[in-house]
């Protein structure tokens, strides 16, 4: 009776007890199990994931290093004075080099040293092409270095050219003021010394207000008219006073035979005419 009542079919477990003698509840082993397997299952995913995101990361670096994807060709726009081949000589990328490793910045550096290049853009076009964009600086002057040589000049004194010219040879505009008295370095791809800025402003100003009107500037600030005569203009100081009395002047007086215009004290203009001229 006793046997048949220990064994009967209440439903429940029997505490199991460890090597130590202690009991251990069947449901909580259960959950230990149960908490064993989860903790797995987590691995496993944390397992898969990783090596789902590598063999992604592997694909994606294999991917750019494709031959499809090397550079095929390099476009130039807007290098008119300086040339297309010259732009991609001095950008330095070979053909087949993966477009993803071309450091676009480096390449721009390179192109900006070229004496016409003011900035450069450098951009990918997927999938094998480098995209080069020139902004040119703006000639605004000239300087006769020799007899038969000239330097063009932008309005930051940059040297962009030096050219074979004659003193009377027809040249573009923009490249027709010149300036005179530089006695300093004049070499391409340099900057104009500190003694000619003050002409070369001086030379801006007089274009930007009376284009045309100017042959020439010294770097005495003396500034020679197409039409005959020489403006002083002392300094830069109070320079847009001075080009508003010489425009006023220009427009309003009797200019012929005028040796010279006083704009030193732009209120009070000083014209003095040449006495030999009728």
């Amino acid at each position: 009776m006793s046997g048949g009542a220990g064994g009967g079919g209440t439903g429940t477990r029997t505490p199991r007890t460890t090597g130590g003698g202690v009991v251990v509840d069947p449901r909580m082993r259960w959950r230990r199990i149960q908490v064993r397997r989860d903790e797995g299952r987590r691995r496993l995913r944390r397992l898969t994931t990783a090596l789902a995101l590598l063999v992604a990361v592997v694909a994606a670096v294999a991917a750019t290093r494709s031959p499809l994807l090397d550079v095929d060709r390099v476009t130039v726009s807007g290098a008119e004075r300086t040339g297309d081949d010259e732009v991609r000589r001095a950008a330095a990328v070979e053909p087949g080099t993966p477009l993803i490793s071309v450091d676009t910045g480096a390449v721009a550096e390179r192109v900006e040293r070229l004496p016409w290049v003011g900035s450069a853009r450098v951009s990918r076009r997927w999938p094998s092409t480098l995209e080069i964009r020139v902004t040119e600086r703006a000639p605004v002057a000239v300087v006769q270095v020799t007899e038969d040589r000239a330097a063009i000049v932008d309005a930051e004194g940059w040297v962009l050219a030096i050219e074979e010219r004659a003193p009377d040879e027809e040249v573009p505009e923009g490249e027709r003021l010149v300036l005179t008295g530089i006695s300093g370095r004049v070499a391409e791809g340099e900057r104009l010394d500190e003694a000619a800025r003050d002409a070369l402003d001086l030379a801006v100003a007089l274009e930007e207000r009376l284009p045309g009107v100017v042959a020439s500037v010294s770097t005495d600030l003396e500034a020679e008219l197409v039409a005959g005569g020489v403006v002083r203009f002392g300094s830069t100081e109070h320079l847009d006073d001075k080009v508003t009395a010489l425009k006023t002047v220009l427009d309003e007086v009797d200019t012929s035979c005028m040796e010279v215009l006083d704009v030193r004290v732009p209120g009070s203009p000083a014209l003095t005419r040449n006495q030999m001229c009728s």
